[in-house]
């Protein structure tokens, strides 16, 4: 029942079409959706986002920074970072064969004394091996006895058994300190099949840009990187998502990408928009800003199969106190829909995690659905998402 009515949406609303069947099961990963401009645009105020009541445990031992990545053998991989009791950081991977219900332990990626998070899965498509082939970027930074960095990266490791065991692949990017690197976030292009490897580059104590470095080869080598927001203005730019949705005016495939920056002084959430497969980005526009004083940061993005968007983000605004950012903050999402003069209109926020919650991913679940993870009094928990049809 659910897929028939999940199709009967998509084919009467959505700018996407697809040439498989829309179906949940162990065997079949998120659709692969293209745009088609013949179908209507629906109505902003036609939709709505549903938050369900249930959580879902992924991690109960204490763990931060938790991403989702959905292999084409139908199992979901969860990675986040673990911590030793001398205080070694731990990347660990969690596997789940039952759409999320459960998580078990199933991999390593690294473990290190030093500054070692940020931890994004992404597979990559069509590599001949018989497992799903899986890369790993994250931050791995050096110390020195103070705790202070002496050392910047971005490593990539490869996973050739679907996230179970791992490989030194890369380094990304590097640099000496000072001004660090930060929350890489991959993707696949779909028409030249790069791998795109987005990050964070400080370039003084309040200007950090949003970076992109290129890989043809699965990762073995990158070019240099080039910014893509930031550049010419002293913002902090961080914590970039990205989502493939498509743009009805200019009828083109879009990428959205979203970034916490501080044009208010405090945190906020703003976005911007490529129409040539990330090449360029553009229009850039807010999502979403707290009330004053109050802080919104750390987003993440995912795009329902009708091109509507998810934006899952921390903030402070709902503390009396004196905001200690980023403690003591919520878990947060907002919806956009795409307007009739191409521009994205973001709803009012809906809450997922009380205070004490922190960095929250999201993926593409169904057509209709995503699920959110984030950090909440220690463990990794997860909630559905879902992009409702007002009657």
């Amino acid at each position: 029942m659910l897929i028939t009515l999940c199709l009967a949406i998509l084919f009467l609303h959505s700018p996407f079409t697809t040439n498989q069947p829309i179906r949940h099961d162990l065997n079949n990963r998120t659709l692969s959706t293209h745009c088609n401009f013949d179908q209507p645009i629906m109505d902003v105020t036609a939709r709505q986002l549903h938050i369900a009541a249930d959580e879902h445990f992924i991690h109960d031992v204490p763990g931060t920074y938790p991403r989702l990545c959905r292999l084409s053998d139908g199992s979901i991989l969860a990675g986040f970072t673990t911590f030793e009791p001398d205080g070694t950081h731990i990347l660990s991977v969690a596997r789940s064969d039952d759409g999320g219900s459960t998580f078990q332990p199933h991999g390593e990626v690294a473990r290190s004394p030093g500054d070692c998070d940020n931890l994004f899965l992404l597979e990559l498509p069509d590599m001949g091996t018989d497992l799903p082939t899986v890369l790993a970027a994250f931050r791995n930074h050096d110390l020195d006895e103070e705790g202070k960095p002496t050392y910047f990266r971005i490593t990539v490791c490869e996973s050739r058994d679907g996230g179970q065991s791992w490989n030194f692949l890369s380094q990304a990017f590097e640099k000496e300190a000072p001004f660090g690197l930060w929350e890489p976030f991959l993707r696949v292009a779909r028409e030249s099949g790069e791998v795109h490897l987005f990050f964070s580059q400080e370039m003084d104590v309040d200007d950090q840009d949003t970076m992109v470095a290129r890989s043809a080869d699965g990762g073995a080598t990158w070019s240099t990187p080039v910014c893509v927001t930031g550049e010419g203005e002293k913002l902090r730019d961080g914590s970039v998502g990205v989502a493939e949705s498509c743009d009805p005016v200019s009828r083109s495939e879009a990428l959205v990408l979203v970034m916490e920056t501080t044009r208010r002084g405090k945190f906020s959430i703003e976005a911007v928009v490529s129409l040539d497969g990330g090449e360029t980005f553009g229009s850039r526009h807010v999502v979403y800003e707290p009330r004053e004083g109050r802080n919104a940061g750390a987003p993440q993005i995912a795009a329902f199969a009708d091109g509507s968007l998810a934006v899952v983000f921390m903030t402070d605004e709902d503390g009396e106190d004196e905001p200690i950012w980023p403690r003591g903050a919520s878990i947060k999402a907002v919806y956009g829909s795409w307007l009739e003069d191409g521009t994205i209109s973001w709803s009012v926020p809906e809450a997922i995690a009380d205070a004490g919650s922190s960095w929250p991913g999201i993926m593409s679940y169904e057509c209709d659905a995503a699920l959110a993870v984030y950090e909440s009094s220690s463990s990794i928990r997860g909630r559905m998402l879902r992009m409702l049809i007002r009657d």
